[in-house]
């Protein structure tokens, strides 16, 4: 049986919240973002906010005869606005230098939505912590019974 090492669940909350580069592997290796963590506070009442929208726009009433219904929020376009703020601070092995107006452009565009999954992706990535195990090798060292 293995034990986990609590200390190594640990998350770099610095690392998180200032970012850091994550590599996207699916373009070839080359494009790597600089990304906060999707944990940032910011972020995250940023989107729940944004949930909040979208869950009450789809609770309106239906337009009557003649009234134009409002233009529904796009999820991936939204998020893609949110990440252009909070989450993602520069960008390399893209053609387009990095600028944030050049990265709200971009990411609010659906046509753009690869990209918009790839700094989520990245985020999502920058969190993740390395697990280590300890061996508990009392517990190993016998065979297993044939009641296990």
């Amino acid at each position: 049986m293995s034990v986990v090492k609590i200390a190594s669940l640990r998350a770099d909350l610095k690392r998180e919240a200032e970012g850091d580069w994550v590599p996207f592997p699916d373009w070839g290796g080359g494009v790597q973002f600089n990304v906060s963590s999707l944990h940032l506070p910011a972020f995250q009442t940023a989107r729940d906010d944004l949930l909040l929208r979208i869950a009450r726009q789809a609770n309106q009433p239906k337009p009557k005869a003649g009234e134009e219904a409002p233009p529904k929020l796009d999820l991936k376009v939204e998020l893609g606005k949110l990440y252009a703020t909070h989450i993602l601070h520069d960008w390399s092995g893209l053609d387009l230098e990095y600028s944030p107006a050049t990265a709200m452009e971009i990411l609010s565009d659906p046509e753009y939505r690869n990209i918009v999954a790839a700094v989520e992706w990245c985020a999502a990535k920058l969190s993740e912590v390395n697990v280590e195990f300890i061996e508990d090798e009392a517990k190993n060292s016998g065979k297993p019974s044939a009641a296990a």
